[in-house]
């Protein structure tokens, strides 16, 4: 506890601890695990206000002068995702990657739940994150890698400018929008996104281009054979003419296992069907490779934190709704 909080009387201590708590909790679930050192304690704690669309977590923050510290450990904690980070007011100094960024207005920095690195906001910041889990993203050439850090200038780069005026429209319709507009505005949001991530993306004119580009031909295969039962390594190497430990190679030069890959495009694939199909959440589980309801239900809330079955409920179009089993 810090001298300037020890001086407030016992019961504003106590209303500035807890609020303190629910905004960590929130950059935890919201954001990425961290460890958080307020610099100062007098005046604004923070704030958050939500407003997702579906799996894509947008939020608001208010932050106070803070600095934060994520080591690998931390990093291990969190589900792939990638974050998208913006600023209308004030300044975060960012380090990551080797690098040193500095997230201000006009400024898009896009990172994952990957990266480590440090942070100190020396003033008030006001800043808007979203978080894109890596499922949301399967259904787009985002390639082998999401940069650790990528820096836009909304004055400068277009899909960044398209990202700012995009969110000010969700501003202004959110509370409207029935749920296939809102499911509308989640695809076209994270087509900019996937857009910013490809446009990013520098040619290798050196030897290493072979392994991303048989990346990508391994991912389209796998995207192809989805409903076609197990896919094991030995038939994704036999496709392509390769031996078993190169297909491993693919996947590892981005810390991936060919394991988590096809979870994450079948959990997309589920997540789709709940989304625009009447189908029963057992017929979902066994069209897209899960053993079961109650399996497809484990990995769903690990990775989404909803049931199956209240993600339809929340996000699901009229037709969606019709049929569904709650898991």
């Amino acid at each position: 506890m810090t001298p300037a909080l020890a001086t407030l009387a016992r019961s504003d201590r106590a209303a500035l601890e807890e609020h303190d708590f629910h905004w960590r909790a929130a950059v935890r679930d919201r954001l990425v695990s961290m460890e958080l050192r307020r610099t100062e304690w007098i005046g604004d704690c923070g704030s958050f206000r939500t407003r997702d669309l579906g799996d894509l977590l947008i939020t608001d923050w208010e932050c106070p002068p803070v600095e934060g510290v994520r080591g690998n450990s931390l990093a291990r904690r969190d589900d792939d995702a990638v974050l998208v980070i913006t600023a209308s007011a004030g300044e975060q100094l960012i380090e990551i990657a080797g690098q040193t960024v500095v997230l201000r207005p006009g400024a898009v920095v896009i990172t994952t739940t990957r990266a480590t690195g440090t942070f100190v906001i020396p003033d008030h910041l006001t800043k808007r994150t979203i978080r894109v889990p890596m499922t949301a993203l399967a259904s787009f050439d985002t390639g082998s890698r999401v940069p650790d850090c990528l820096v836009l200038d909304t004055t400068e780069n277009p899909l960044a400018k398209i990202l700012q005026d995009f969110l000010s429209g969700v501003d202004s319709h959110y509370g409207r929008m029935s749920p296939v507009e809102t499911e509308t505005a989640r695809n076209a949001l994270l087509t900019v996104i996937a857009g910013m991530i490809q446009a990013s993306r520098l040619p290798d004119l050196g030897g290493g281009e072979l392994l991303p580009l048989l990346r990508r031909q391994l991912e389209t295969w796998i995207r192809n054979h989805l409903s076609d039962g197990a896919i094991r390594v030995q038939e994704l190497a036999a496709a392509h003419n390769v031996a078993p430990r190169t297909v491993h190679r693919a996947f590892e030069a981005t810390g991936d296992t060919v394991g988590a890959v096809v979870r994450k495009y079948r959990l997309a694939a589920a997540r789709d069907d709940l989304v625009h199909s009447n189908l029963s959440i057992a017929a979902i589980a066994h069209r897209w490779g899960f053993c079961d309801a109650s399996h497809l239900g484990r990995e769903f809330r690990r990775h989404l934190s909803l049931s199956p079955g209240d993600y339809r409920e929340a996000h699901g179009t009229p037709r969606s709704s019709e049929v569904g089993i709650a898991i």
